[in-house]
């Protein structure tokens, strides 16, 4: 979600509206049709994964091999990987550092704040309070790192608040001070605290962030990061599961793995129950929970046989990519992982992680990252060079436009198909010529060429990157 202030107008833009012969210039193509259901040159079999996996002549071949994808793991966190190395970080925290940070995570969205839950406009003396509650007046000069673990799926904040800011009375699907998400497990360094206790500062491999006090258990560096380090147990590849109902140990009752989470394996005895029943249909997992105080303690929980998940990361293949992705088809757009759902780079970032590919949460980011092949693209290249590239690409190859992040998942008449989490399809349509939009607000399957990332700029050309993640 952290983009460039250059490009913080264009992608919110983006993403609030957001058979043919490859080297025919865009008003050279013949009109594609419209189905039903308000989509261009679309038919309801192209949302069966195995309509896309059944075109591929090697859908199982391994692309990357699992040390390969270890590599890229490791490379994820050194400078420009897209990760902070949280180990890297000093171990004593200075004042100028911490409120760097205070203000990088008061930055980090592009949605503006105009109204309130109420949809009453959201004055400076309103924001100041949100503000003073941060308490920046009291940063300590210097103080010891503190860390932790995230207990619970947990929102970032941009600022210490549970209200809700929106850039619209009538735009409720972008939370204004909304800037991610952590999934159970995660490591952070704690900075500071909000003046009401009831939220952290935080440093976590994202980037900086408020997050509520209930959410983290601290502990010591050594026992937050052998945990975050462990090999997993199980890797969650469904869309999302929760660990087994359990009135004995509700901490660990019905927590939301969202996919590619990792949690590594509980050492249970053989055939002794755990928190109330036996772990022999299901797999005993070892999770983070908050102690007396706060403090960091672990304690097992079961995550059923039948639930999606497997021993380790899934192999990187075309079929895995198409298959992975096709789980999250019609979840709702949830900017900054809101309503426990996903927002482009969210799923993007999902499928991969799931094979063991960790892609930054941001689609500029996504667009950049040096680890992985890249074609970037600038105003020297024309729509014919583009459309090429895209008539090249393939399934899992990320198109990165300003503020947003598509992945192709095949070709149909030589003409390049996506799944993409988007609120609309905006097109030119054939009947009129008039551009429509068609309200999808979901993860969607759409032709590429035909669309446009605002009224006058087709995706193509707006494209500033397509990303090759399966290449060694």
């Amino acid at each position: 979600m952290k983009t460039s202030t250059k490009l913080r107008t264009l992608a919110l833009a983006v993403a609030i509206t957001c058979a043919t012969h490859p080297a025919l210039a865009a008003d050279e193509r013949a009109p594609a049709p419209v189905s039903p259901s308000g989509i261009p040159a679309f038919s309801e079999e192209m949302l069966n994964p195995d309509f896309w996996i059944h075109r591929l002549l090697e859908p199982d071949m391994v692309l990357l091999n699992a040390r390969q994808a270890a590599a890229k793991r490791t490379q994820a966190f050194a400078p420009g990987g897209g990760f902070i190395d949280l180990q890297r970080l000093p171990a004593t925290l200075e004042r100028a550092q911490v409120a760097d940070w205070l203000t990088q995570a008061e930055q980090a969205t592009p949605v503006k704040i105009a109204v309130d839950e109420d949809g009453k406009p959201v004055g400076a003396a309103t924001l100041d309070a949100v503000r003073r509650n941060g308490a920046p007046e009291r940063i300590a000069a210097s103080a010891p790192a503190r860390y932790g673990l995230s207990v619970r799926r947990a929102h970032l904040r941009t600022m210490p608040a549970e209200r809700n800011f929106y850039p619209a009375a009538d735009n409720r699907d972008y939370e204004s001070l909304q800037a991610g998400v952590l999934f159970p497990g995660e490591p952070v360094v704690i900075a500071h605290q909000s003046l009401d206790r009831n939220w952290l500062l935080v440093m976590s491999t994202q980037g900086p962030a408020w997050v509520r006090s209930k959410d983290i258990a601290e502990g010591g560096r050594d026992a937050v990061f052998g945990y975050a380090t462990r090999a997993p147990g199980r890797v969650v590849t469904g869309d999302q599961v929760r660990t087994v109902f359990t009135p004995e140990a509700p901490e660990v009752s019905e927590v939301l793995l969202d996919m590619g989470t990792a949690l590594p394996a509980a050492d249970v005895p053989p055939g002794e129950p755990v928190n109330g029943a036996s772990p022999y249909a299901s797999w005993p997992l070892l999770l983070p929970v908050r102690g007396q105080g706060g403090a960091l303690e672990f304690r097992p929980a079961l995550l059923r046989r039948s639930a999606d998940s497997a021993p380790g990361y899934l192999p990187v293949t075309r079929a895995n990519i198409i298959r992975q992705a096709f789980k999250l088809l019609g979840e709702r757009y949830g900017w900054g992982h809101q309503f426990n759902a996903r927002d482009c780079s969210g799923l993007t970032g999902e499928v991969y992680r799931s094979m063991g590919l960790y892609l930054p949460p941001s689609s500029a980011l996504q667009g950049s990252m040096p680890l992985f092949q890249h074609r970037t693209f600038t105003d020297k290249d024309s729509h014919e060079d583009r459309v090429r590239a895209l008539a090249e690409a393939q399934v899992g190859d990320l198109v990165v436009v300003p503020g947003h992040v598509l992945m192709i998942i095949g070709h149909v008449n030589g003409e390049p198909y996506v799944i993409q989490d988007v609120p609309y399809a905006v097109f030119r349509d054939p009947a009129g010529g008039q551009v429509r939009k068609t309200k999808l607000n979901q993860v969607s399957v759409t032709p590429l060429l035909p669309l446009y990332a605002d009224d006058k700029t087709l995706y193509v050309d707006a494209m500033t990157s397509l990303v090759q993640l399966t290449r060694p």
